[in-house]
């Protein structure tokens, strides 16, 4: 994967497009997604090679959609290294994010002479289907910032609304990941949707976790600074939740946090927190939402693939970074 995303960037011009394209790539990203989608292949009988542009094209809209995030959201840090913004300009951030997701199209259609197609021995996968299922994800990722954007400026939301945005910014791209893998390895209708399902509840799981590391996270695992969310006010699933019951002084707090005056605050954020039980509810949420997303795959036969997506999933439930 690392080999084929160098190739990607490795000679473009202008130098202002691609060099933050390399900078960005080249930062030790977890490859998660793109790595879905070789392992829901590989769960339906795909076969690596083929699945392969598929996942390149995946990995570039995650990345393409970091990139605008930390413009967004003024992160000066991404994966322990300076974000595009910050060592270029918000310019061209915006350009090299927006070039990302035309190279992740172009891997789609076929770029140096590659397609998109299935197995060996399996009905071919209709390109178009898979274009459909990643312009979604697209749209999506992009209405979920949206959801993001305007949360902050507010003084609350309901969990109902927190996940309705969790789920378009995040799980949705995770559930394509394997759909887009399970049709370009043919899978059947039946795998198809099974592993659609197994990426949305693992993107839940994903994004709440992601939002527990903000607060009690390791900053030099974690490649961000620890409390962003809380200098933001970020409408994370530990504020939202947190908020619901917290009380006097608590609740006040709480409610600086939620209007973007918290950044001092950190470690009494983490306390409060603490009492009001919303970490130990998130553990309790990432748990549920995994063994549902494992469930999701008891019809398929035991194999390899198979055990490697279950492990997959335990994996990004305890993960620290």
């Amino acid at each position: 994967m690392n080999r084929e995303l160098r190739v990607l960037v490795m000679s473009g011009k202008p130098a202002i497009v691609y060099a933050p394209l390399r900078h960005a790539l080249s930062s030790g990203g977890k490859r998660l997604r793109a790595l879905l989608v070789l392992l829901a292949s590989k769960a339906v009988g795909g076969n690596d090679a083929v699945a392969l542009p598929a996942a390149v094209a995946v990995e570039c809209l995650h990345n393409f959609t970091l990139i605008h995030d930390d413009v967004m959201d003024r992160s000066p840090v991404r994966r322990g290294r300076p974000t595009v913004h910050a060592k270029w300009n918000d310019a061209v951030a915006v350009l090299a994010g927006d070039q990302l997701m035309a190279l992740g199209y172009e891997s789609l259609l076929g770029g140096e002479g590659r397609r998109v197609q299935a197995g060996k021995g399996k009905p071919r996968a209709g390109a178009a289907r898979i274009l459909s299922v990643y312009t979604r994800a697209y749209r999506h990722v992009c209405e979920g910032q949206g959801y993001d954007l305007e949360f902050e400026g507010r003084r609350a939301v309901t969990m109902r609304e927190y996940r309705r945005m969790i789920d378009l910014k995040t799980a949705r791209v995770i559930a394509a990941a394997a759909e887009i893998g399970a049709l370009a390895g043919g899978g059947s209708p039946e795998e198809v949707r099974a592993l659609r399902g197994y990426g949305e509840r693992l993107g839940l799981a994903f994004q709440i976790r992601d939002d527990v590391l903000d607060v009690t996270g390791v900053q030099k695992e974690f490649g961000k600074k620890i409390g962003g969310d809380i200098a933001r006010g970020k409408k994370t699933y530990l504020l939202v939740k947190a908020m619901e019951t917290a009380r006097g002084r608590d609740a006040a707090l709480l409610r600086r946090v939620a209007m973007g005056r918290g950044a001092r605050l950190v470690g009494q954020v983490r306390s409060v927190y603490e009492r009001t039980g919303a970490v130990d509810a998130a553990a309790r949420e990432i748990g549920k939402l995994t063994r549902t997303a494992k469930s999701g795959l008891r019809s398929f036969p035991g194999s390899a693939g198979k055990a490697i997506l279950l492990d997959f999933a335990d994996r990004l439930a305890d993960r620290t970074a």
